[in-house]
């Protein structure tokens, strides 16, 4: 008899971060859309902990102002900040990975500043989330 394992992911509904221009810095306004994040978070490693070992990844993305390669950057850094606050708080493994403006929740010209396109996805999971539109490839760093 073999075991199968099956993917199994919860996405942790949240308020956006929201950075300054250019920055990956938390501001403290933004720590309470974290806290609340976070309490979701916990519930749902509480409600699942003796049925699969959890991940965290965390999925950054921005809008269209400025270059292919800065926004990779920039969505890369803001979402290793948002990892190591959770894995300061979790003692599960923490992945990261920015997609800069290459996934827009809204298309828009470039150069445009669209505020719903600076985002970030939460995904608790066994596995790393599979390859989607949302998600168009697997390059996670583990947040430290």
């Amino acid at each position: 008899a073999g075991v199968e394992v099956e993917p199994f992911t919860v996405e942790i509904p949240h308020d956006e971060v929201e950075f300054e221009s250019g920055s990956d810095v938390i501001r403290k306004s933004e720590v309470p859309k974290l806290d609340s994040s976070y309490a979701l978070l916990r519930d749902a490693l509480l409600k699942h902990k003796d049925d699969i070992e959890m991940k965290l990844f965390i999925a950054g993305y921005t809008d269209t102002v400025g270059g292919v390669e800065y926004n990779l950057g920039l969505s890369e850094r803001r979402a290793r900040s948002i990892a190591r606050w959770f894995k300061k708080r979790i003692k599960i493994p923490v992945y990261f990975q920015g997609f800069g403006k290459a996934v827009l929740a809204v298309v828009t010209p470039d150069q445009t500043p669209e505020p719903k396109n600076r985002r970030a996805l939460y995904v608790l999971t066994n596995l790393p989330p599979a390859t989607s539109a949302a998600i168009p490839r697997q390059k996670w760093k583990s947040a430290r």
